[in-house]
């Protein structure tokens, strides 16, 4: 009877250490196990989306750079090869380009928006890391006042309880241990991503200054059209008037011709038709 009620006090022994060493586990297994590579998934996530929801702002800005490039090569050809550059056509491309920067530099507030609250989802994911970090540290101090405070009048459930609360405290601290080194790696990215700030409103300025710079370089072209045109208009008539001037100016002999002809000593006695 003795040796049965020794085995049935061994194997409750060993239930209660192995519950007790199980429950850290059991406990933080179901979120911790699958919360990082969830996080992971969800920065790339939005990663992916900066990309895809602004790829059509990026795909316009490099088709505005594309046409320009092609204008100027189309100009250095021209020039190279002593053929005429129709100002009108590229004042047309230059046109299209400027206005679509203008309405991208429209769009600044609502990109700049966009692409910050990305940002900020990122940062909020850290935010479940170091709950996550606080609530094992919290759980580490319950167990180490749990150990502190174990006086079971029984000293073997004494001795179990103190060792599986000690196992789990490590266990808690080694979970600990691996958030950090994860939390690390976030930290890591949210530094890089802070930076991403500066890169929007310096990329956002630039579109707005490039708006204004074509703005007023197509302002520079329109005018130059313009005067071209309007020096034309003076061009159609200035050679009749560089023949006339020459003309008038040869007059001059016939008038003096004439008037010695017809006129002063020589011309007395002399019959002159009227």
């Amino acid at each position: 009877m003795r040796k049965e009620y020794r085995n049935i006090k061994w194997t409750l022994r060993n239930i209660i250490f192995i519950t007790l060493m199980m429950l850290p586990l059991l406990s933080t297994s179901c979120s911790s196990e699958l919360l990082p590579k969830a996080l992971a998934a969800a920065t790339q996530d939005t990663v992916l989306q900066v990309k895809e929801e602004n790829g059509d702002v990026f795909a316009e800005i490099q088709r505005n750079i594309d046409l320009v490039t092609d204008l100027k090569a189309k100009v250095q050809d021209a020039q190279l090869n002593n053929k005429p550059v129709s100002l009108n056509n590229i004042i047309k491309d230059l046109e299209t380009v400027t206005q679509s920067y203008e309405k991208l530099a429209g769009q600044r507030d609502n990109i700049r928006q966009e692409l910050l609250g990305r940002v900020k989802k990122v940062e909020n994911m850290r935010k479940t890391v170091d709950a996550e970090i606080k609530s094992l540290q919290e759980r580490e101090v319950d167990y180490t006042e749990q150990l502190r405070l174990v006086n079971d009048p029984d000293p073997d459930i004494a001795k179990t309880r103190k060792e599986a609360l000690a196992r789990a405290i490590k266990y808690v601290q080694s979970q600990i241990s691996l958030w950090r080194q994860f939390s690390n790696v976030q930290r890591d990215i949210i530094i890089e991503m802070s930076g991403i700030q500066r890169t929007i409103d310096s990329f956002l300025a630039m579109i707005e200054s490039t708006s204004i710079v074509f703005r007023e370089g197509l302002n520079l072209l329109y005018l130059q059209r313009d005067i071209n045109e309007a020096i034309a208009l003076f061009a159609s008539d200035i050679p009749t008037m560089e023949q006339l001037t020459q003309e008038m100016e040869r007059s001059w002999d016939n008038l003096d011709y004439l008037l010695e002809t017809l006129t002063g000593v020589a011309s007395i006695g002399k019959t002159i038709s009227q």
